[in-house]
């Protein structure tokens, strides 16, 4: 029984076979509608991705290889964007204020921001072109803010707010290799010959249509 159990164990260990891989070498098309995907992998272990979903144009580039049942995705090194907290300043009185800089061709309409209260209350909201501006709850302050890119799923780390500094904050938004895929082991399920994933909150199924 324990030697059935050590090759059952030692079989699910071991790499799929080539000729597993080699069976889902091709392309596939994930279009569906408001979306545009398609995903190729190379024999060579190499894949091509890309997806035109509203505004957000992703594509990617890397190696892929079969593991338990699954394709698994791995970016080349990719640069991330982020947010820089570049200083904080009196704001006028009982305003709280958020200014963000960002490349020229990217809209602040974009991006959103979320206050943490003092009692641990959340709000904020979309910015405009001129940033945000919320009314400032002197019984209930917020003692932390971070910033988000929801279209890219870009999330910045909390920036505590020194009181003392005032509620003007100000932020650069960094884009660096915005738009390329950061997948690091990111996992495919086969069904059925497709290869089924999830992106930006939607499902996406890769159909082949060529070897």
């Amino acid at each position: 029984m324990r030697i059935m159990l050590a090759m059952l164990l030692a079989s699910i260990a071991m790499p799929a076979p080539a000729e597993d891989r080699a069976t889902l070498v091709g392309l596939y098309d994930g279009h569906q509608m408001e979306m545009g995907a398609q995903l190729n992998l190379s024999a060579d272990g190499r894949f091509d991705y890309g997806l035109v979903y509203g505004a957000l144009d992703e594509a990617g580039q890397g190696t892929w290889g079969v593991k338990n049942g699954r394709v698994l995705l791995t970016s080349d090194p990719v640069t991330p964007p982020r947010f820089v907290f570049t200083g904080q300043k009196p704001a006028p009185a009982g305003t709280l204020r958020l200014s963000l800089e960002a490349p020229k061709d990217v809209s602040l309409q974009y991006f959103d921001a979320v206050l943490t209260s003092a009692r641990g209350g959340n709000k904020g909201g979309q910015l405009s072109e001129d940033g945000l501006s919320l009314p400032l709850d002197a019984t209930d302050p917020p003692i932390s803010v971070r910033m988000f890119l929801p279209m890219f799923e870009v999330a910045g780390d909390p920036v505590a707010i020194d009181p003392s500094k005032g509620y003007w904050l100000s932020f650069r938004f960094e884009a660096n290799d915005i738009g390329k895929a950061d997948f690091r082991g990111t996992a495919l399920t086969i069904d059925k010959g497709d290869l089924v994933f999830e992106r930006f909150g939607r499902i996406i199924r890769f159909r082949r249509v060529g070897g």
